[in-house]
């Protein structure tokens, strides 16, 4: 069984995503244009004892880590694909509009969710191909991570609810086959639906070393509601990789980590937008995280 670390630094606030506000995520993304911000965030998780993150693409965030000295270089867990970049790409200026750099992989982006859905719009080879669609998606998205030491690779939520929604097991399949034999990592699974994604991956006997998914004491974004997820964390056996611990930032350190304290999680994501945040969410995050 795979063994991450405990505390994982999270990439949402380099990419603009915040789920406070809109005026937030606004300030995230002019803050970390900049990438000598995305490196002092990173250095200062180095110095404070983190060894991994995990991200989705995003050059800057590359550039940044490249930085690190070799002694000190993160493991990174990418997240595939990097659904954020590629509806903010084809809403600001249309999918023929967005820079040649990311047009073949929004394309095949667009493309691998249309035939999950299998839409009428796709026709011919396409509707039969998923595999070589998924394939091509995840071989574009994976090429930059190829320098760093990678355990995991996580399939974005945005990709894996819609296969859900659509009982399309071979994009699992395909996605799990891929990871473990093409990129020798452990495939992981995002997840808006805790509550439905489980036991429909335990039904299909999927062949995914663990999940990504929210738990924290509001039960934000624990669907279909807190109770179950937490039963179901209770029995499960997958490697549960907690994201959300914040709520969306809405909670303080010191009110979140004392909800993980007992509970089948071994290791969390958190994203942190500042170094004052780094120091902060740290000190208290061992205080119930180290020992164990």
């Amino acid at each position: 069984m795979i063994k991450l670390s405990k505390i994982i630094l999270g990439s949402n606030p380099f990419d603009g995503v915040s789920y406070l506000s809109r005026a937030r995520a606004k300030s995230y993304l002019e803050k970390f244009s900049n990438i000598d911000e995305i490196f002092r965030v990173i250095e200062a998780a180095v110095n404070n004892g983190l060894d991994t993150i995990t991200c989705a693409y995003n050059e800057k965030v590359i550039q940044a880590l490249e930085r690190l000295p070799r002694t000190k270089r993160m493991k990174v867990i990418p997240v595939v694909p990097n659904a954020y970049d590629y509806v903010r790409e084809s809403t600001s200026k249309g999918l023929l509009g967005t820079v040649a750099s990311k047009l073949k992989r929004t394309a095949t982006f667009e493309k691998v969710k249309l035939v999950i859905k299998g839409t009428s719009q796709i026709k011919g080879v396409l509707s039969k191909d998923i595999k070589a669609l998924m394939t091509s998606m995840l071989e574009l998205e994976l090429a930059p991570f190829r320098k760093f030491e990678v355990p995991a690779v996580i399939l974005h939520g945005h990709i894996a609810d819609l296969a859900l929604v659509n009982d399309n097991k071979e994009v699992f399949d395909i996605y799990c086959d891929f990871i473990r034999h093409s990129f020798q990592a452990e495939p992981f699974i995002a997840t808006h639906n805790f509550g439905r994604s489980l036991p429909k991956y335990e039904e299909w006997k999927l062949d995914v070393t663990g999940i990504h998914t929210s738990f924290n004491k509001k039960g934000f974004m624990m669907r279909p509601s807190p109770s179950v997820c937490e039963e179901l964390l209770a029995q499960t056996d997958k490697y549960i990789l907690a994201k959300k611990i914040l709520a969306g930032g809405t909670l303080p350190p010191e009110e979140a980590f004392p909800y993980l304290k007992g509970k089948k999680i071994p290791s969390i994501v958190v994203g942190l937008a500042s170094v004052q945040e780094v120091y902060h969410t740290l000190a208290v995050a061992r205080s119930f995280l180290e020992e164990g």
